[in-house]
């Protein structure tokens, strides 16, 4: 999908608040305090399974479904504190190129 085709209000962060829009790089460290690269592979891996196989409510406690939509909610906001330092960036170099 073309971007223009896009309404404007969801080209921008949604779950970004306050400190972490001022210092998007936050959002990054904060993931990365959360888990350990080891740690996210498997826990990318337990949602991916978990939403292929459809067995989501019985094959996990409710701890490890409270930690996979936790997991998700971060996954997001590093999704978009990374589209953030993306357009800083995209902005930093168009104005260099001038």
């Amino acid at each position: 999908m073309p971007l223009q085709d896009y309404p404007s209000w969801e080209l921008k962060p949604r779950h970004l608040h306050g400190e972490e829009l001022e210092n998007p790089v936050k959002v990054i460290h904060d993931f990365y305090s959360y888990c350990h690269l080891p740690e996210i592979r498997r826990k990318l891996w337990e949602l991916l399974k978990t939403a292929v196989t459809g067995d989501y409510s019985r094959a996990l406690s409710g701890k490890e479904r409270s930690d996979l939509v936790y997991f998700y909610e971060q996954l997001e906001k590093l999704i978009e504190g990374t589209h953030v330092i993306h357009l800083q960036h995209k902005e930093q170099d168009s104005q260099e190129s001038l």
